[in-house]
């Protein structure tokens, strides 16, 4: 099928609409459709990111686990020295005990 473009030539006066109408239209060669759908694939590629998931979708979930983690280390309970001190104080005493009961 022979493409042409309209009949009116849009608003070129009438002879010379009818002149560019019968005109065919131009086709790319062959290199110009292959190079095109090359860029375009990789323009495509370069919206997704890791796994194929769009980079906004990544970036939005590593925030999101990172403040969570955050704010886990944050709650994570903290031992004083006064309870360090204390606690290695008891085991050295029942190392004391069970040495007197063992008769060492």
């Amino acid at each position: 099928m022979k493409m042409t473009r309209n009949d009116e030539g849009d608003r070129l006066g009438p002879e010379l609409g009818r002149l560019w109408a019968a005109d065919p239209v131009a086709k790319a060669p062959p290199w110009f459709a292959a190079k095109t759908m090359a860029r375009l694939r990789r323009e495509e590629e370069k919206k997704r990111g890791w796994l194929g998931l769009p980079r906004w979708a990544l970036i939005g979930t590593g925030a999101a686990i990172l403040a969570v983690g955050w704010l886990r280390w944050e709650s994570q309970p903290t031992v004083g020295d006064a309870e360090l001190f204390a606690a290695l104080d008891a085991m050295v005493e029942e190392d004391r005990e069970i040495r007197w009961w063992a008769g060492l």
